[in-house]
């Protein structure tokens, strides 16, 4: 397949961002968008730069286009796993913004329809392809501070009227919770530092803006399989810029953030070592890494292989986010494997 078609659905913030760096890869081509409003729709591919575009207002009838090979979903979160089952179905690959679902049964769904139709996935856990997640990955398969017996990865943003998707992110049933809205990225790190999958976790949660329908500060403990501990919090409420912290616990060293001590990788080392990089913290999704990200996706669909960040991985992100709602609402620890019963469910 020397060209492929991409249909793009939802054509909000997040979409400008995917359309540039479709508009970059040499082996891509910007076929169609489609929102529920077609103005809108129209108005994108002029400010996007694809004036040539076919506009749809019906997301069935996009996916019958045969020019279309892949499709990326960037509508509100409730909307995912609908949208990409029909994906599925159609044969399209697909690129999911997370969250991919609000909950267990729809992820199964999910799953199965894309094991039938066997087309690629790709979930947007962006961060993964950002430039200190990278150094941060090098070190680590350089043993630099060793095993981890400690992780603790935060996503702190005061996501208010000020932010752009803040009249769709205080309806629960639209961004499902304070994880699956965006704290999922600090679970997702969590997971591909450890290189371990988690056992069990246990979470509290609180709420100080009433303009919200569910809690905006959840700080959870996981339980790894290798052994390994962590701690995650995510804040919509947070006074304060954006920060994604990171703190690795190695027995050989420790990585914090863009900072790292390790002895014995280095040699002679009296303080930290602070490495220039281009950090996560920034909420602004011009500043996340979608070339990266696209063509890791277009590189799956031509070369016939899976995503290191496909829907079944990323599953285990979501049942991770699932898991610690259910611990905050209910008082008690609550093992992965409860989860991952009623996704297969």
């Amino acid at each position: 397949m020397s060209q492929i078609g991409i249909g793009i659905v939802g054509t909000g913030w997040v979409s400008g961002e995917h359309i540039k760096s479709y508009q970059k890869h040499p082996d891509t081509h910007v076929v169609a968008l489609c929102n529920r409003t077609r103005a809108n729709a129209e108005r994108k591919a002029i400010e996007a730069g694809v004036p040539d575009a076919k506009i749809y207002d019906d997301y069935e009838a996009m996916l019958a286009d045969p020019n279309i090979h892949a499709v990326s979903i960037c509508t509100p979160p409730n909307q995912h796993s609908h949208e990409a089952i029909l994906a599925a179905e159609a044969g399209k690959h697909i690129l999911i913004e997370k969250s991919v679902a609000n909950d267990p049964k729809s992820l199964g769904a999910m799953l199965r329809a894309v094991e039938k139709a066997n087309v690629k996935t790709v979930v947007s856990f962006v961060l993964r392809w950002n430039l200190e997640f990278l150094w941060i990955k090098r070190m680590l398969a350089e043993r630099a501070i060793g095993d981890i017996f400690y992780a603790e990865v935060d996503y702190w943003h005061n996501i208010g009227p000020q932010y752009v998707q803040f009249h769709w992110n205080k309806h629960k049933h639209i961004a499902g919770s304070v994880l699956l809205s965006a704290g999922c990225h600090a679970i997702d790190a969590l997971r591909y530092f450890v290189g371990s999958e988690v056992k069990e976790v246990c979470a509290y949660s609180n709420r100080r803006n009433g303009v919200y329908e569910y809690d905006t500060n959840l700080v959870g403990i996981l339980k790894f399989e290798n052994g390994a501990i962590g701690k995650t919090c995510a804040s919509f409420d947070c006074k304060n810029p954006y920060l994604f912290n990171i703190d690795l616990l190695g027995e050989k060293g420790t990585i914090r953030d863009n900072k790292i001590w390790a002895t014995e990788y280095f040699g002679g080392q009296t303080d930290w070592v602070n490495v220039p990089t281009v950090r996560p913290d920034n909420g602004d999704v011009s500043h996340h890494p979608f070339d990266g990200e696209i063509s890791h996706f277009i590189d799956c669909i031509q070369n016939d292989t899976e995503s290191h960040v496909n829907l079944a991985d990323a599953a285990k992100t979501h049942a991770i986010c699932y898991a610690m709602d259910r611990s905050a609402e209910e008082g008690r620890t609550v093992s992965i494997a409860e989860i991952e019963a009623e996704i297969a469910s």
